[in-house]
């Protein structure tokens, strides 16, 4: 499901700078600015969850200290 909201509003982003009534100039900005504000977006997540991800094995490394 969150795949398809996300393939929706990325489309109809696009479909709406298509239709900008701008010149071909601003409708590239603002193309190149959505695909970068995407781009980050996917990073931003990845760094989140893999933070997330060390800080948990982190506490069970320092879990199987205090045992031995």
């Amino acid at each position: 499901m969150a795949w398809a909201a996300f393939a929706t509003a990325l489309a109809a982003m696009f479909i709406g700078i298509v239709n900008l009534n701008q010149p071909l100039s601003v409708q590239g900005y603002y193309a190149v600015t959505a695909l970068f504000l995407t781009m980050s977006s996917f990073v931003l997540q990845k760094t989140v969850r893999d933070n997330k991800e060390d800080q948990d094995l982190e506490g069970k490394t320092d879990a199987i200290e205090f045992r031995e």
